[in-house]
């Protein structure tokens, strides 16, 4: 395709030809400047015709035949790692939407609520950051600026140690001391109104305007800015000075922008390696909330992680327990400012998967979600756009504030079906009866037994299989565990009656499920 062509490439792969055939008549994409340029139906068939298609993007479902999604995104990283990948999910898929997000998926949509608004706002703002390197320079030689770009954009010396001759950028930069100053513009992208060109004119102009005494250049690298400034011995405490406030005053201008800065290095051909080193740092970056810039010495690259008890928190959601699911959550995010434990990714995914469980939880229990202001896949999406740590605490205490609304206008009368709720999920692996229950909450057999369905549309031995088959797909990612003991370990004490529930439950045998994890 010619590089002056406005048209963003999509390819759609889906195993479901209607859903591709919905994707396509969605709106007239010739309007927004896309051109859906082919279509296969697993992650095999689009590989055989992407040389051929030449996509921007695509999108993708998960499950499909051949191929899924998950391999699919892992080839596509390896061997077309400038295409933007686009997944369409269901909540039912959230184990492969996580694993997806590891190989570089760069978001995601909600299968039955696809619009035509948001896909083709998604697509251009992913297809905005597929551009030439760009750059700005105090240099009357364009070619500098240019084989820079390419020099940081490429493996070309990380890959062929000694082959890059430095002797070329020497002339450009002719002191023997350097600083390098980068910053990630994805969520910037993503939060606000401004596009690319626009943030590179400001950068641009601040770094004119701050730097402009000085021998720097200012380069664009997809959705990374960076600034790498040269000088004498005598210059060290006025260069920091000035980085500090260019990126002081980036932030004032673009809100969601910040800095990490290297330690002063001198030799020439560091460069690259300094790069990778900093945009390395990236994912630590939100645990510096209102700093405009942090020192790479200032962040904790490797430290021990730190656990959140999934276990104590859907305990104290089911116990109607508000505060003491706060008070854990405030607690962990206080350890995580003193550790750095997580980078950016690892840490929304974690926080995700907690709202994701809660209110799966909460699912069981009949609580009215419909009444949730915030959708699940909302709350998901403003995970992914938090721009610190702050930010995401607030976002994980706002959902605990909601469900404190939602739990005092509960039934009375349904604190004890919560009670039982909670003895089944402690006491799951013990042999557990209607008799049993009746035994534990004072209560007659027969009444218990239509209390139970009349509140949950189900009967306690189907509840009590749900809760045992829940734990036993938990367990079956663990390959050091057999599907024997892990009937065990869930209160089946026939194997062949665990295997028969859990086929019932979930459609598939135990060990058809234990090979469809993904690896």
């Amino acid at each position: 395709m010619n590089e002056s062509s406005t048209v963003y490439r999509v390819m759609i792969v889906d195993d479901e030809s209607i859903l591709r055939t919905g994707i396509k008549h969605l709106c007239n994409w010739n309007e927004f400047g896309i051109e859906i340029v082919a279509e296969a139906s697993n992650g095999q068939e689009a590989l055989e015709i992407m040389d051929k298609a030449q996509p921007h993007v695509v999108i993708t479902d998960i499950v499909m035949p051949v191929m899924d999604g998950v391999e699919l995104t892992k080839m596509m990283r390896k061997h077309y790692p400038d295409i933007k990948v686009l997944v369409l999910s269901s909540y039912s898929e959230f184990d492969y939407v996580r694993e997806v997000f590891k190989y570089g998926v760069t978001d995601y949509l909600l299968k039955p609520k696809v619009s035509a608004a948001d896909l083709t706002s998604l697509i251009q703002s992913l297809c905005s950051e597929i551009s030439p390197v760009q750059f700005e320079a105090q240099t009357e030689e364009p070619d500098f600026a240019l084989k820079l770009g390419h020099l940081l954009s490429s493996d070309v010396y990380l890959d062929h140690d000694g082959d890059y001759d430095w002797e070329e950028l020497k002339e450009y930069f002719p002191f023997t001391r350097f600083r390098m100053a980068a910053a990630s513009i994805s969520i910037l992208l993503t939060k606000t109104n401004w596009t690319q060109a626009r943030i590179e004119q400001v950068m641009i102009d601040l770094a004119q305007e701050h730097l402009g005494s000085l021998k720097y250049s200012c380069v664009f690298l997809k959705n990374e800015c960076l600034l790498l400034v040269n000088y004498d011995y005598n210059q060290a405490e006025e260069v920091q000075s000035r980085i500090h406030l260019f990126a002081n005053h980036a932030m004032i201008s673009l809100s969601y922008i910040k800095f990490v800065v290297s330690d002063e290095f001198r030799n020439i051909s560091r460069i690259q390696m300094e790069y990778k080193h900093l945009t390395d740092l990236f994912g630590k970056l939100l645990y510096f909330p209102g700093r405009h810039c942090v020192l790479a010495g200032e962040i904790n690259r490797e430290s021990d992680s730190i656990d959140f008890d999934q276990g104590k928190f859907t305990s104290a959601l089911r116990s109607h327990a508000i505060d003491d699911a706060v008070a854990q959550t405030q607690a962990f995010f206080a350890q995580l400012r003193s550790t750095q434990a997580y980078d950016e990714y690892s840490l929304k995914r974690l926080c995700q998967n907690i709202i994701y469980y809660a209110l799966s939880t909460l699912e069981q229990m009949k609580y009215p979600l419909s009444s949730l202001s915030t959708s699940k896949l909302k709350l998901f999406k403003t995970i992914d756009l938090a721009f610190d740590l702050d930010e995401l605490e607030n976002v994980q205490l706002q959902f605990l504030d909601e469900l404190r609304a939602l739990s005092n206008y509960t039934d009375p009368q349904s604190v004890v079906l919560h009670q039982i709720y909670e003895y089944v999920n402690q006491n799951y692996a013990q042999e557990l009866s209607l008799k049993d229950l009746a035994n534990k909450f004072h209560m007659n057999y027969s009444y218990l037994s239509s209390y139970f369905k009349q509140h949950t549309n189900e009967n306690i031995t189907m509840y009590i299989n749900r809760v045992r088959t829940d734990k036993a797909k938990e367990l079956l990612h663990n390959h050091d565990l057999s599907v024997s003991q892990i009937s065990q370990l869930t209160g089946f004490s026939d194997h062949n009656y665990f295997s028969k529930v859990f086929k019932k439950m979930t459609g598939m045998t135990p060990v058809e499920y234990r090979n469809h994890i993904p690896q």
